[in-house]
């Protein structure tokens, strides 16, 4: 006898199931599966009696971490065949009031780490690794002076309890220290470079450790300072900031600055982050740095826009931190593709969707490498909400530069509209999307603004997701989480999982921002995908249209 099940908020709760396990004496196995990590927990009688998490957890250790998850999937199967002669034999009341102390204790201590969790951990010793355990071997491992505290400790392995030990130890004694993001601030206009500075520097994890006018300047102050991340204007004289990016990520710009009679020692490349006038329409340029490898692009500070300087100020900050964790090995110049279609062409509506979510930082360039690869005969349409894009006007400037490049039509969802095979339809996160049949029988979407009531969506991705569940008007859905931040998705790609539906998660390495992945693939709900394979995946569930 077997029951599986998810567990998290709005679902069932492991302390609860591990409770009426020990209540009524079961013998058996609890797996457990929360995203990449998986773990194992063995019962004799209602007693814990071995446990294990991942590659380096194993029993009380497994057991707190475990119970640490936020959500995941289950399976106890009711069986003999367990480990018995292990160290572990504690009670389920014994597990359960240990574990909620050290939830509660490490709540605590936490509320202090967040605030550090944007600061880089750096190897402050040349000591050796003797003398040191495991775990602390582990976690340093990890520490390689460009990831994030935050990145360290969801990617060393050890759990939240034992990462947050094994951090403490490391540094009270001094072997690792903290430092903040290191930023250069490129831009023509002294009053730009002091704004953006200052916007950045409210924020303890940042150290802005320059600033250039141009693009000569800021190759130059590359080489020399080697930030981790970079903010480049665009319109900038001598050398632009698009030729700017092209010769950073080129790698050869020594022999450009060679021409100006300036030496430099070698080149350095870092993650770098467009940073352009506030416009109703996304700039070509733009679009153009985020092909040719920029991992983001922000608007400048304006009082003309909707959001407070304060919100303005929240989500610069935010872009950049995201960007510093960008690994430069995942980004790369896409190219274009020149393509020959009937683009005006009727197509029949669709029955069929593909529902898909993403976010600026990563979504983008994932974008706009996987929709020009679909099929112009794709037998389903596709529905991207991409949740921190804060302007339709921005929307339609991106789906007018993929339709370009796309074999499939690509527009944006500004209007109501019947859903049509073959065609992609962009929407972004200020406004609610909800689908339904006409009268005469077809499957569409209509639009609202700020949801009707001239506020922002809370979580637009997941308003469009349960929309797509309700519709009578869709045979078939299938869910699409692409890179991104937050957790807006989590909620509605759960939902997706439960009716039957199948849900594909781009994988880490080939995302340029993971977490919005790796956050709902923690559900234990996504088949997680290589971008590159993406395509394929989709086609293969929704099939193609028969000539």
């Amino acid at each position: 006898m077997s029951v599986e099940g998810f567990f998290g908020t709005k679902e069932q709760n492991l302390v609860d199931m591990i409770q009426m396990w020990g209540l009524t004496k079961a013998t058996g196995i609890l797996n457990i599966r929360s995203g990449k990590e998986d773990g194992e927990v063995h019962f004799d009688g209602g007693r814990t009696v071995w446990a294990k998490a991942g590659s380096y957890l194993s029993n009380e250790d497994a057991i707190y971490h475990i119970l640490a998850l936020e959500e995941g999937k289950f399976r106890f199967v009711n069986t003999e065949e367990i480990k018995k002669n292990g160290p572990l034999s504690a009670s389920y009341h014994e597990i359960i009031m240990e574990g909620m102390r050290r939830l509660d204790h490490l709540k605590n201590e936490r509320r202090g780490l967040n605030e550090k969790f944007g600061f880089i951990p750096y190897h402050a010793t040349d000591a050796g690794l003797e003398g040191l355990s495991y775990e602390e071997k582990v976690f340093l491992g990890l520490v390689d002076g460009k990831r994030n505290l935050e990145k360290v400790f969801n990617n060393c392995g050890l759990g939240v309890h034992k990462s947050f030990e094994v951090y403490t130890r490391l540094f009270s004694s001094g072997i690792i220290k903290l430092r903040p993001v290191r930023v250069l601030v490129v831009d023509d206009q002294a009053m730009w470079r002091k704004v953006v500075s200052g916007m950045l520097t409210k924020e303890p994890y940042f150290d802005v450790v320059g600033t250039a006018e141009d693009g000569i300047e800021a190759l130059k102050k590359l080489s020399e300072l080697r930030p981790d991340v970079m903010t480049l204007d665009l319109e900038m004289p001598n050398l632009d900031g698009l030729k700017t990016l092209y010769w950073m990520m080129s790698g050869g710009y020594d022999i450009l600055l060679k021409s100006h009679r300036i030496d430099i020692q070698d080149t350095y490349r870092c993650p770098v982050v467009v940073i352009s006038a506030v416009a109703k329409r996304m700039a070509p340029e733009t679009l153009e740095a985020l092909m040719g490898g920029a991992s983001a692009y922000i608007t400048k500070p304006s009082q003309v826009v909707t959001e407070s300087i304060e919100e303005q100020q929240q989500r610069i900050a935010k872009t950049v931190l995201m960007a510093s964790q960008v690994d430069l090995i995942k980004s790369r110049r896409i190219k274009a593709r020149d393509v020959d279609k009937n683009k005006d062409a009727a197509k029949e509506h669709s029955r069929k969707l593909i529902c898909a979510g993403a976010s600026m930082v990563g979504g983008l360039t994932s974008m706009m490498q996987m929709i020009p690869q679909l099929p112009e005969n794709m037998d389903a349409s596709v529905f991207v909400v991409i949740d921190d894009l804060n302007s339709i006007e921005h929307a339609r400037s991106f789906a007018e530069y993929l339709d370009r490049y796309s074999s499939v039509k690509v527009l944006t969802a500004d209007k109501n509209a019947i859903l049509r095979k073959g065609s992609v339809y962009i929407s972004s996160g200020d406004q609610a999307v909800r689908f339904g049949v006409t009268q005469t029988g077809q499957t569409a979407f209509k639009v609202m603004q700020g949801g009707g009531d001239n506020s922002r969506p809370a979580r637009p991705i997941d308003e469009m997701l349960h929309s797509a569940l309700k519709c009578k008007g869709l045979d078939k859905r299938v869910g699409i989480v692409l890179a991104g931040d937050g957790t807006d998705g989590k909620i509605g790609f759960l939902e997706m999982a439960k009716y039957g539906e199948k849900v594909f998660a781009q994988d880490s390495y080939s995302s340029l921002n993971p977490l919005k992945p790796e956050t709902i693939s923690n559900t234990g709900i996504t088949r997680i995908v290589p971008l590159a394979d993406m395509v394929k995946n989709i086609i293969d569930e929704m099939g193609k249209v028969e000539s």
